[in-house]
């Protein structure tokens, strides 16, 4: 009876570990789902408020002021 069950044991090992391998692929396929909906929806967010940030911010661009430059030798 040893010998069955051992033999028994043994053909089935190698489905145990398949099982394991196909829930753990689904188990991170699951959380890599989640993560990409939660990127995307805080990113939709995010650009939303610079949209409404650029919208309502509407300011004329700034004017080229006059200056002068002054060249200097880098001589250390």
């Amino acid at each position: 009876m040893n010998n069955k069950l051992q033999r028994v044991l043994e053909q089935f090992t190698p489905f145990i570990v398949l099982g394991i391998a196909i829930a753990l692929m689904v188990g991170l396929l699951i959380l890599f789902s989640y993560l990409f909906i939660w990127g995307l929806l805080i990113g939709a967010i995010i650009w939303v408020v610079m949209v409404i940030k650029h919208f309502f911010s509407q300011k004329s661009p700034p004017k080229k002021t006059e200056g002068r430059v002054i060249e200097h030798d880098d001589e250390d």
